[in-house]
């Protein structure tokens, strides 16, 4: 509904007195409806503006919205084209359907992430992660096939993107973990350099964080996740199959996205 406010003019004082003084007659009369024809098409042209207008804010959160419909369509792609290899090995008879595809153990590699094109590790199978912990330093092993969904985040201490990140995903996990039980968030720093930004002791003792973190001093956990820029994602679902991975800085909104869409299918597994 569009509103309007008339506000009163205030009679002026005319600067032709000489004019008003000459009869005018009938033309008194046409200029009045002339007036009038043009008030009214000044108030048309306004109803029109404002409706344009507002045309204008509805298609800017209808692409706001559609943004946010891909976001989450990409994932869901990942998570229906896991479903069809499952079922295709179920039809096969094959024993080997999920977290199955590596032996306990074994450090099997990840094919490392394409630059473009189809990512050939999607419906693989990641074997059990292990490394030593930061904060307790123990040596720690993670299971992809233990009933959750996880989220893996490989991380160098000086990439600024990094940086961006890590603050955003420290706070989801501290304030909101508990309501993602079938979800385990893993991270996993690498790339250490003692003479790069952000030294990484340092960093990592004011930080604090909550979510484990595993020391990558020899590459071969990023090796084991395919990992070719920072910050990197793998996304695995219940059984460690590989849902999903990315390189680079993720929207928060997206992010969120996806780990609420890991939890719902681990708790529907």
């Amino acid at each position: 509904m569009v509103s309007s406010t008339v506000s009163v003019v205030p009679e002026l004082e005319n600067p032709f007195p000489q004019l008003t003084r000459r009869k005018t007659g009938g033309s008194r009369i046409a200029f009045w409806a002339l007036a009038s024809a043009g008030l009214s098409l000044a108030l048309a042209v306004g109803l029109l503006a404002a409706f344009l207008a507002s045309r204008q804010d509805v298609a800017a959160l209808q692409d706001q919205v559609a943004q946010l419909e891909q976001q989450i369509s990409a994932v869901a792609s990942a998570v229906a084209s896991t479903g069809n290899r499952i079922a295709s090995l179920e039809s096969s008879g094959s024993s080997q359907i999920v977290g199955d595809i590596a032996t306990p153990g074994v450090a099997t590699d990840l094919p490392r992430y394409p630059q473009t094109g189809q990512d050939t590790a999607l419906g693989l199978g990641l074997a059990p992660v292990s490394g030593v912990h930061f904060y307790s330093g123990a040596s720690m092993t993670f299971d992809p096939a233990d009933g959750k969904s996880h989220a893996w985040l490989v991380w160098a201490h000086w990439c600024p993107y990094c940086q961006q990140e890590l603050p955003i995903v420290a706070d989801w996990h501290t304030n909101h973990a508990d309501e993602y039980p079938n979800l385990e968030l893993v991270s996993i720093t690498t790339g250490m350099d003692d003479n790069a930004a952000n030294p990484l002791v340092p960093y990592l003792e004011t930080s604090r964080f909550t979510f484990p973190v595993l020391m990558d001093e020899s590459g071969v956990l990023s090796r084991q996740l395919g990992v070719n820029a920072f910050p990197f994602w793998v996304f695995t679902g219940p059984g460690g199959t590989v849902l999903g991975r990315t390189a680079g800085l993720l929207p928060e909104e997206q992010l969120l996205s996806i780990f609420d869409q890991l939890e719902q299918l681990a708790a529907e597994a």
